[in-house]
């Protein structure tokens, strides 16, 4: 211990000795474990850390899988029982339902993000309440159970300011008189990644104020569709696979006794940790992670080769030092050790400094604002034990790698020729060429590093520009929810065409309509669709197709170019025969080869109510910006009213300067009425539906390019300045026997070309190596395209010329009576 204490003093005794290169070396670590430190966060945050319930590493999530089609996370009510009372591989199982109320306390309205929970929602999961009580029992889940609210703790504090009073006291959701029974515990945000649940309310209140539904009773009883999210909690001793089997059991059973809805189902179990916010049997989230994982990782490397590069250059300069302790009895043990202590403090300090940029930078992040209905999205990218854990472990093994050339050499040196010997020549000999590998690692790491991150904003750029099949500019978006007030559906029909009306006749307004969700957003609505003559029980599976209630005005305010057939119109009433617009990608699913107009189909939920096909659209973007194979139509928003509701104006100037004045309008006639996602339509398209992962990704991989290209540049530039610093009496020797200056800048800069060429090459071959990789998470971009490629190598060998040229000028200038003089 003590000889380890003195290699500590002498360490800190040499890094402060030189105070320039030890700054250099430590920025250089910061930066690598910085970044890498920021991704693992990210990533700690989304898929790492558990829920702060009981039996977290034991909670699964149920995704139910048709014959043929996507897996559904919601499942029915009849079957979220059957599956909670038959499925024996389970301790639990826990049911929810999220959904957009308003609350009204002390004279003023807002919207809320929901949860409708089961009876065993919060004993399952183990939690207690900070105030008042939580929902419990099973005659919480019959229709007409009392009307209470739990309210999330965050909300609490935000909107009660932490009011323990406010356990008892009334308050109105969606015109209702409710009861508030409690306060959710500290630190739970519910069981939905990325949203902080706002209140929690009995899974017997679902039905209180729907006013689309015209059988209230059939929820609780029909099992051709649900909303409920179902969460299971393994028993001990049971892997997740033991209780799939289990959960297929009752799949098995449900496909033979109600074949009309099931069959072919089957169900799947997800680890939550890895099923956030959705189960992705593609694991697209897991892949992004890794991916990002290893770029960051990149970087670090080349910080490592960086800082290796300076310690092997400080270490050569130390070959003398080596050689006399080695001659005054040190063993070459110890030397070693010294130099792995002194690098492993090198690296401490890169790290220390490395945590707080990576607490800077994930703050930074989670400061990124993107909200649903006014609701923010949660990213909690905080550190933890985890990244505490992280980063010290990459600090340690960045402090092994870096020391670990110098002791390898220190270990194999012949100092007794050390010390015969001058110093020049060093770049030339055995010693340089690890150098001189590095900075072609170097290069080539950072060629990929920059290619990745050109894929990735060619691939947004893609996204963005790509046709959506409707026109978002100059249109103003409006959300409402009427139920918030109170307003039953036929109040809600006359706001809406009062609405329609008053804004119309507003200046710069080119065309209004109304619809229940907007291409993108976040509340899309879904059926089976199949085509009239089709049975449910057929042997393949009904497609799935999203569907948007709209107004006649919507495809010429949207744009939305019609191929053939009709529009929507005002005789299209709830009256008149159910009718659609349907997209290509779903007249080629149920009439191939066919002309749909005039055909009819069915939905699942509604199977006594065939809707004809009057036209079709060209296809567009519905749920995200690449996918272009959904199914998807148009209904009436007579024929399928819903309380919420999208104002939509298209206007001749720029449509948010309208907002007062709409917003004025709406107020006048229903006051209090919360309007939300109050904006453009094409800041609507930079939602998490939209263009934000896309914008994100290739921010991310654009910044870890960029510092990529800056280690590069600075492990160039240090290789050639010490290269040119130690044939500077060569430099003399040369400049005496005739050779000009312009000869001194060619011979200096010939190896930093050789250097870089030999990076781009082997940077070339890598990253068509890794594109396979990175191919399905781009978007109308090859991971070769050869634009990025030149582009990026073009950047990068203008960018080492730089480096090596600065060196070489700083060469051409030395007098040669000096550089004679020079040792």
């Amino acid at each position: 211990m003590g000889t380890l204490i003195q290699d500590i003093r002498y360490g800190i005794r040499m890094l402060l000795k030189n105070p320039a290169m030890t700054l250099v070396a430590t920025l250089t670590l910061a930066l690598g474990i910085g970044a890498n430190t920021t991704i693992f966060s990210a990533v700690n945050g989304l898929m790492l850390r558990p829920l702060p319930v009981a039996n977290a590493n034991r909670l699964v999530v149920l995704a139910a899988q048709p014959q043929a089609g996507n897996i559904d996370t919601q499942v029915s009510y009849p079957d979220f029982q059957d599956i909670r009372s038959q499925a024996d591989g389970f301790s639990d199982v826990i049911g929810y339902v999220l959904n957009l109320a308003g609350l009204e306390a002390d004279g003023k309205v807002e919207p809320v993000l929901i949860s409708y929970v089961s009876g065993n929602y919060f004993s399952a999961l183990g939690l207690k309440p900070a105030a008042g009580r939580l929902i419990y029992g099973a005659e919480t889940e019959k229709n007409g159970t009392e009307n209470v609210v739990v309210l999330g703790h965050s909300y609490w504090r935000k909107r009660f300011n932490s009011d323990p009073a406010i356990v008892g006291r009334q308050v109105k959701m969606n015109g209702h008189s409710v009861t508030v029974v409690g306060v959710a515990p500290e630190g739970f945000h519910g069981t939905y990644s990325l949203v902080d649940m706002q209140a929690y309310l009995p899974l017997g209140m679902r039905m209180l104020w729907n006013q689309k539904s015209t059988d209230p009773n059939g929820y609780w009883t029909k099992r051709e569709s649900g909303d409920i999210k179902v969460l299971g909690v393994l028993k001990p001793g049971i892997s997740r696979q033991q209780a799939e089997v289990s959960a297929n059991v009752v799949a098995q059973r449900l496909n033979r006794e109600f074949p009309e809805t099931h069959k072919g189902v089957s169900y799947h179990l997800y680890m939550e940790r890895l099923a956030r916010p959705d189960p992705d049997p593609t694991n697209g989230l897991v892949i992004v992670g890794v991916l990002f994982m290893v770029l960051a990782g990149l970087v670090l490397l080349l910080a490592c080769s960086n800082v290796a590069n300076i310690v092997l250059v400080r270490a050569t300069s130390r070959e003398r030092e080596m050689a006399v302790r080695t001659a005054l009895g040190a063993a070459r043990t110890r030397i070693v050790r010294q130099l792995l202590t002194e690098s492993s403090l090198l690296a401490l300090m890169g790290g220390v400094l490395g945590v707080i940029v990576g607490v800077w930078t994930t703050r930074l992040i989670s400061s990124v604002r993107v909200e649903v209905a006014d609701i923010p999205i949660r990213f909690d990218f905080g550190f933890d034990w985890r990244v505490f854990s992280f980063a010290l472990a990459i600090a340690l093994v960045t402090g092994l790698v870096v020391g670990l050339a110098p002791a390898w050499r220190a270990a194999r040196a012949d100092f007794n020729q050390v010390l015969h010997e001058g110093s020049r020549g060093i770049l030339g000999s055995g010693k340089s060429r690890l150098r001189s590998a590095l900075v072609v690692a170097q290069v080539a790491v950072s060629l990929m590093l920059l290619v990745v991150a050109g894929l990735f904003v060619r691939s947004s750029q893609n996204a963005e520009h790509g046709y959506l099949g409707f026109d978002p500019h100059n249109v103003l978006n409006l959300t409402m929810e009427t139920r918030t007030i109170g307003l039953d559906m036929p109040r809600t029909q006359q706001f809406i065409r009062d609405m329609e009306e008053r804004a119309r006749a507003l200046p710069g307004v080119q065309s209004v309509s109304v619809a229940s969700s907007i291409p993108m957003g976040y509340s899309n609505d879904s059926a089976l669709v199949y085509a009239e003559g089709q049975s449910l029980s057929d042997k393949d599976a009904p497609p799935l197709a999203l569907y948007n209630s709209i107004d006649p005005a919507y495809f010429t305010t949207m744009r939305v170019p019609l191929l053939r057939g009709r529009q929507l119109t005002k005789q299209d009433n709830e009256k008149a025969p159910k009718v659609a617009v349907i997209n290509e990608a779903m007249a080629k699913k149920l009439w191939p080869n066919q002309d749909p107009l005039g055909k009819r189909f069915r939905i699942q939920k509604e199977p006594d109510a065939p809707i004809e096909v009057v036209g079709v659209t060209k296809q567009g973007k519905y749920n995200d910006p690449v996918d272009d194979t959904i199914l998807f139509y148009y209904q009436p928003l007579a024929q399928n009213p819903s309380t919420f509701v999208t104002l939509q104006l298209r206007t001749a100037g720029a449509p948010e300067m309208l907002i007062p004045e709409v917003e004025q309008q709406i107020h006048s006639l229903a006051p209090g009425l919360p309007l939300t996602d109050v904006q453009t339509m094409e800041q609507s398209l930079g939602g998490v539906n939209g263009f934000f992962l896309f914008r994100m990704a290739s921010r991310f991989t654009v910044t870890l390019g960029l510092l990529g290209l800056v280690l590069a540049l600075v492990g160039v530039y240090s290789v050639i300045s010490y290269a040119a610093a130690q044939k500077t009496h060569e430099i003399g020797v040369r400049m005496a026997l005739g050779a000009g200056r312009g000869d001194i800048l060619k011979m200096v800069l010939r190896q930093g070309f050789v250097l870089v060429g030999a990076g781009l090459l082997a940077g070339l071959v890598l990253t068509f190596l890794a594109g396979r990789g990175i191919g399905s998470l781009l978007v109308g971009v090859s991971p070769s395209d050869p634009v990025t490629l030149v582009v990026v190598a073009l950047l990068l060998a203008a960018v080492g010329l730089v480096a090596s040229f600065i060196p070489a000028r700083r060469a051409m200038k030395i007098e040669p009576l000096r550089a004679l003089k020079y040792e």
